[in-house]
């Protein structure tokens, strides 16, 4: 496996990283903003509370679908040429969006959103998967969709009440005219070269260590945006203001967006196990803080989580994508965690029922031990095999 180094052209190589760390979260960009989402249509008379986190779960559901299918045909199409059409349909099926009000139709279309945004997804943590440092720049993904989650979730909660759908979904089409700018990286089946590891032998890590990832990063994602799908009700349950709020869950995404630089410098001195444990329990710790009823705990909350979140998933997806040499399996762990995302926000909408938010942070926290328990065997096996360096299969 040789590796190719972008010294040469500092400026290229970094705006390829930058490139793919944005069309990885451009179709995913709305899962950021879900709160704001799902309290716009729980106050439209046309859906109930339950029913706007069931948009969120089926959007996400055709999410984890598109990865899923992508991961079959991943080395069958011209990616360049794919992403451009997925980036269309992501835009026409937000304009739609804006002038529906009945559930059923809204689903349908969301589904289909979710089914291109999985799709672009899996081509970009596939190219991803592929370059030297995947965990940074799935870091650095991560950190330019809480960032700008942070601001749209500012910008949207406190006009929602006048503006509806309007307000949630146009914005985001100005992220997928940005995505088109960088889809070039895909040209010719894959990315820039100047940081690839180039694609060696099929070897791969066992079935066993995969599937415990691919579960923890399920468990993960689902046990967090149960919480977070619902936060900015759960605030105004407790007597919050909407300002307060919304401004209290953009801090979190703001504090905690810029925290995963930490990983594009930290990279894996420590390994991977340590720094997943660390933020594993810092998340855990800060969404407990939610269940009291006090505005001071629930800032600081909403800070901690954002930090714990930003840190662990950028360093489980890096995990994810260390597995094989191909690429293959970070596009099953786009999959998998689409389908955590997605099974979220669902588990919580039957939970929720009779304003029930705290049981929803309780689970979610459950869920989140659960998650802890399931990847902390492939971290420690990764450790023991290439502690500080990219594992490379032979």
């Amino acid at each position: 496996m040789n590796i190719v180094s972008g010294s040469s052209l500092p400026l290229k190589a970094l705006l390829s990283n930058f490139g793919l760390a944005l069309l990885a979260g451009t179709g995913i960009m709305y899962a950021n903003i879900s709160p704001a989402i799902v309290t716009a249509y729980a106050q439209n008379p046309h859906f109930t509370a339950e029913e706007a986190g069931y948009l969120i779960s089926i959007n996400m559901s055709g999410c984890a679908l598109g990865a899923l299918i992508t991961s079959f045909y991943l080395n069958r199409f011209n990616w360049f040429h794919f992403s451009i059409l997925l980036l269309i349909i992501l835009i026409v099926s937000d304009l739609v969006s804006i002038w529906l009000n009945q559930p059923f139709s809204l689903y349908s279309i969301r589904f289909i959103h979710g089914l291109s945004a999985g799709s672009l997804m899996g081509i970009a943590y596939a190219a991803i998967a592929r370059t030297v440092y995947p965990e940074r720049i799935q870091a650095l993904s991560y950190t330019f969709q809480l960032l700008c989650g942070g601001i749209l979730i500012l910008i949207i909660t406190p006009r929602i009440e006048f503006s509806g759908s309007l307000i949630v979904w146009l914005p985001l089409i100005l992220f997928y005219l940005l995505g088109l700018l960088f889809c070039p990286l895909f040209k010719n089946t894959g990315v820039n070269k100047n940081i690839l590891v180039e694609p060696g032998s099929s070897a791969s890590a066992s079935n066993l260590i995969i599937a415990l990832t691919l579960a923890g990063l399920f468990f993960f994602q689902m046990g967090q945006f149960a919480a977070f799908a619902y936060v900015i009700e759960l605030g105004l349950n407790k007597s919050f203001s909407t300002e307060f709020t919304g401004n209290t869950v953009a801090m979190g995404l703001w504090i905690g967006g810029p925290a995963a630089l930490f990983v594009t410098w930290w990279s894996l001195r420590s390994g991977r196990t340590l720094p997943i444990l660390v933020a594993s329990g810092v998340q855990i710790s800060s969404i407990a803080l939610l269940l009291f009823p006090y505005s001071t705990t629930f800032i600081v909350g909403n800070v901690g989580w954002g930090i714990g979140f930003n840190i662990g998933i950028s360093y489980i997806l890096g995990l994810a994508s260390e597995l094989d040499n191909q690429g293959k399996i970070a596009t099953l762990a786009a999959f998998a965690s689409t389908l955590g995302l997605a099974s979220g926000p669902g588990f919580a909408a039957v939970i929720v029922e009779g304003n029930n938010y705290d049981g929803v942070i309780v689970a979610s926290i459950i869920i989140l031990f659960i998650s802890i328990t399931l990847i902390i065997i492939p971290a420690m096996t990764l450790d023991s095999k290439n502690r500080t360096k990219r594992m490379i299969w032979t």
